[in-house]
């Protein structure tokens, strides 16, 4: 689970309880990004007799981890969103131990577009963490999560506080220029977003394309650190999985789980001592994520750790060695900056200036062109697009 430090501001943000919650698990509800499917037009009249049952065990309809947002539990029962074998004629639900899947939702019946539908976490981590949560409240293995989370304090905070619990779960909107996908519902524990293709579907892309996704990852982990709203967000761990591509050529963070969020309006909270055995004291909100654990201080976090993991686990994938050899095709200098920016000895401040300079490497690579909708056509006017 993400770590998460959020602190009480004045006028409309949130109460402290609900900053904590809507900060940690809106990033949490984050899919893992998948190969896109094209629209897809479903025949007129084709609508079958089910052979399926959408069990409570299938949507964890009594789990409730996600279903604070949007319910699009209508659109489920009605099929309006169907898994991507249901546009043939096999109707048969896919199996509930995986935690995503590839669909395709319409508004209209006719033209289908492609999303993604996930679990929070894997099926087994959640096993584990109903296990912790019904352990925890003094209750049955096979308690009622809902039931054992709506009975704690921190709960009651959050329903007299009247905050509209859609609100929460839309912290940080992709509509509003954070780096995430749609976000069209939930129901149970399945939750529905924009589908993407995977980062890795760029391997075999050329040098350019490559350069430009490359150029919008250590963008958006500066963009993430530094905002008008004084959240800084920040990456406990990055790998390509982490991230898709959407129509227009635009990067998302499609899995958020690694996402960990600081308030800092108030400034970092005070560190607790940890071997303190009055301070390990927990509800069962610690045990969402499948461990009871303690997250690390926020003091703990370094202003360059997004900046260090990309460059040390994603972005050699997209510029390997064989780019970074040819002086014909990078500048000499971007393996040198790539492994500076990797370095964890380095400091902050170097491993920084190395991020912005192959930033300002891989913005020259970046050609203007319709195959690239989201920066065209004002890259036409603005070379900084």
């Amino acid at each position: 689970m993400a770590l998460t430090c959020p602190r009480a501001r004045a006028g409309k943000m949130p109460p402290p309880a609900v900053q904590l919650w809507a900060a940690s698990w809106v990033l949490a509800l984050v899919a893992l990004a998948g190969a896109a499917v094209a629209v897809t037009p479903y025949p007129p009249g084709m609508r079958q007799e089910k052979a399926y049952s959408f069990g409570r065990g299938f949507l964890g309809l009594d789990k409730c981890n996600a279903c604070m947002g949007t319910s699009i539990c209508k659109k489920l029962f009605k099929e309006d969103i169907r898994f991507d074998r249901w546009l043939s004629s096999d109707l048969i639900l896919p199996k509930a131990s995986r935690q995503s899947y590839q669909g395709n939702l319409t508004d209209d019946s006719e033209t289908w577009r492609p999303v993604v539908l996930s679990r929070l976490l894997p099926p087994l981590r959640h096993q584990l963490s109903d296990r912790s949560i019904c352990s925890s409240a003094g209750r049955p293995p096979t308690c009622s999560i809902e039931t054992a989370l709506r009975a704690t304090p921190r709960f009651q905070n959050w329903a007299r506080s009247h905050l509209l619990y859609p609100s929460m779960v839309q912290m940080f909107p992709g509509t509003e220029g954070w780096p995430f996908p749609r976000y069209h519902g939930s129901c149970g524990r399945l939750v529905v977003w924009a589908g993407t293709r995977p980062l890795s579907a760029l391997r075999s892309a050329s040098l350019e394309q490559r350069a430009d996704a490359a150029y919008q990852l250590l963008h958006i982990a500066q963009g993430l650190a530094t905002n008008s709203l004084r959240f800084r967000l920040y990456y406990t761990q990055a790998s390509e999985d982490m991230f898709g591509l959407a129509d227009d050529g635009r990067v998302l963070v499609m899995d958020a789980s690694g996402v960990g969020v600081i308030d800092l309006q108030e400034g970092l909270p005070p560190d607790d001592d940890h071997t303190n055995p009055a301070n390990q004291v927990t509800d069962v909100f610690s045990c969402l994520s499948g461990s009871c654990e303690r997250p690390r201080p926020c003091s703990t976090v370094r202003p360059s750790q997004s900046f260090a993991l990309l460059c040390r686990n994603v972005l050699p994938r997209l510029l390997p060695s064989r780019d970074l050899l040819q002086s014909l095709r990078l500048p000499s200098k971007t393996a040198q900056e790539l492994a500076r920016c990797a370095d964890g000895a380095r400091s902050d401040a170097e491993v920084t200036q190395a991020a912005h300079s192959l930033m300002d490497i891989l913005r020259t690579m970046r050609s203007c062109s319709p195959l690239y909708g989201y920066r065209y056509p004002e890259c036409i006017y603005n070379d900084r697009f």
